[in-house]
């Protein structure tokens, strides 16, 4: 049985406000992300020319491995420490970060070590030319101060995905931005000003991390900050399995580092030079096109983790239902743009006479793409935040290696115009091949969930309160537990509305109650109160105020209860008991 209510269906009181307080500082870092990557580029092209776009194409795959690597542990360990802050589990929490901070630091030191001390071989393997060659010494020259960057790289976003999960999105957006400002204003000095060539490109960007870190501490200075360090014997289970949620995504850039080796052998055979420079366009395109599906992907992968933990459904399916909306809209209206103002795009990017109609052909066919690849972003990101790795991995290996290699490989027979609905068939290749498994095989969760919406207003708390005994006893549960549930329902939702609301306003108490597979019985209460956390009230017997009767109430809570936690999340209050 499925708990009911009369205010269920305003679900969205919490979720919309939850998702928009998320989304939008999450929408400028990505901006700031997808704006860095092609300064970059810009400013080396000015600057050196051919030799130096080439030096950046070289690097590219390292950049992959990277990827694979410091947003594989970085995304891992936030959904990890999000779902255990959504079971209400602290300690857990901090025990996650505290492993994946220390792997994420050993990693990229090995990483550094590793890329300095074969630095002969990566070059031979990258294709850099001739030893002390132009190419060569370029390429050389950005991989050393590249490897030697790494921790910082990796410290940078793993703070990123952490902080955001920790009720600080804002400062963690902020970080980053200003990380990513940084690079570009410093590329364009040591670039363009001081004339350093492509060192100055990865001086720039390790400066930018840099910078970026040293925003991200101020949140360690935040006294209700509950990410912290400490020093914690390693769990290997608890490492891999963290490892294998953050992997499932970032090993597309493998498959994406392969299909691009493909298709850049397909494109010198089919157009040469012209072609190339295309595909280079496309990309660049694609970052800012695509920077608001990474943003939206960012936002449901918090939220869909906490309310997965949770149980709260009708919460996950509004967060994807939003999210759908606003890509939908959102890509269109980047579709057309770009579709209308590709040749200006060719332009800007260097191309010229017959070069920038074939480009802006290239860019227009891209846009088709545009919505369906932001789809599988979205619902990567949902999979991903509820532990649904294969179905995650399956995505992103589907759009970046296989079906992409699989409508490239038939489209390269034909005029080169044609190869790029290589990203549209990719996409839609994708969803065609992913869409059965969405709905997966039957887990091991709670299907017998109540689920409430009481309006403070009317304090009328004995409607909740008969249905949720009923609930209990439906579900076998002894006399005893179901005092207990009753009695931290009646005094939780009472301290609040008494202490905490003002009655002048919507104001609203949600509550999940769930009976987990271990024989718990879980209390999840969201309420959209001013900042007041009943637990911190004073409990004392001796304690005598006619206004605060509830505090005795709380104190009973807190005797019976196995556990309690409480933490300000999303711009709301979030308390979680186990009975």
């Amino acid at each position: 049985m499925n708990g009911t209510a009369p205010g269920e269906l305003n679900n969205k009181t919490f979720t919309d406000r939850m998702f928009k307080r998320l989304f939008l500082p999450t929408l400028f870092a990505a901006l700031g992300l997808a704006f860095g990557d092609i300064a970059d580029a810009l400013f080396v092209g000015i600057r050196i020319g051919k030799v130096g776009l080439a030096t950046m194409s070289l690097v590219a795959p390292v950049y992959m491995i990277y990827n694979v690597l410091d947003i594989g542990i970085a995304v891992g360990a936030s959904v990890h420490y999000t779902r255990a802050l959504g079971k209400g589990k602290a300690k857990q929490a901090v025990s996650i970060y505290s492993q994946m901070l220390t792997v994420a630091v050993t990693v990229s030191v090995l990483l550094a070590a590793a890329g300095l001390i074969f630095m002969p071989q990566i070059l031979n393997l990258l294709g850099a030319g001739e030893p002390g060659g132009e190419l060569w010494e370029y390429t050389r020259q950005y991989l050393q101060i590249m490897f030697l960057g790494a921790p910082l790289t990796f410290l940078f976003f793993l703070l990123y995905y952490c902080i955001r999960c920790d009720d600080n999105e804002k400062l963690a957006s902020a970080g980053y931005m200003i990380g990513y400002f940084t690079d570009i204003a410093a590329s364009a000095l040591f670039i363009l000003v001081f004339k350093m060539d492509v060192r100055g490109a990865i001086i720039a960007t390790v400066l930018g991390k840099a910078v970026g870190i040293c925003v991200f501490l101020l949140h360690f200075t935040r006294k209700w900050a509950i990410l912290r360090f400490r020093l914690v014997k390693p769990d290997l289970k608890l490492i891999f399995s963290v490892l294998k949620t953050g992997m499932a995504s970032s090993f597309g850039y493998i498959g994406q580092f392969i299909a691009l080796l493909i298709v850049n052998n397909m494109l010198i055979r089919m157009g040469g030079d012209s072609a190339l420079a295309q595909l280079n366009i496309v990309q660049n395109v694609s970052y800012v096109a695509l920077a608001i599906y990474h943003a939206l992907g960012d936002t449901v992968q918090p939220l869909c983790g906490t309310f997965y933990a949770e149980h709260n459904r009708d919460g996950v399916r509004r967060v994807m239902a939003i999210a759908v909306l606003i890509g939908a809209v959102s890509g269109a209206f980047m579709a057309a743009l770009f579709s209308v103002f590709a040749p200006a795009v060719c332009g800007v990017f260097g191309l010229s006479g017959s070069a920038i109609s074939a480009g802006a052909f290239a860019v227009r066919l891209f846009s088709l793409s545009i919505i369906p690849a932001g789809l599988n972003i979205i619902w990567s990101s949902c999979f991903q935040a509820i532990g649904r790795e294969k179905i995650v991995f399956l995505i992103n290996q589907m759009r970046t290696f296989v079906c992409f290699v699989l409508f490239a490989l038939p489209l390269s027979l034909l005029d080169v115009k044609w190869f790029w609905f290589v990203f549209l068939g990719a996409e839609l290749g994708t969803i065609v091949v992913c869409a059965p498994f969405f709905r997966g095989k039957k887990r091991s969760e709670p299907e017998n969930v109540f689920s409430y919406l009481l309006d403070a207003n009317s304090n009328d708390i004995s409607d909740l309160m008969s249905r949720a005994e009923a609930f209990c006893e439906e579900n076998g549960a002894t006399p005893k537990q179901i005092y207990y549930v009753s009695m931290c329902i009646e005094e939780v939702c009472q301290a609040i509305i008494e202490n905490a609301f003002t009655r002048d306003g919507d104001e609203y108490i949600q509550l999940t109650l769930t009976f987990e597979a271990d024989g718990k019985t879980v209390l999840h209460m969201r309420d959209n109160a001013v900042n007041f956390n009943p637990f911190a009230m004073k409990t004392g017997l001796d304690y005598e105020d006619e206004d605060n009767l509830a505090s005795l109430g709380i104190l009973m809570v807190k005797t019976k209860s196995k556990q309690f936690f409480y933490r300000r999340y999303a711009g709301f209050n979030t308390l979680t008991v186990e009975v």
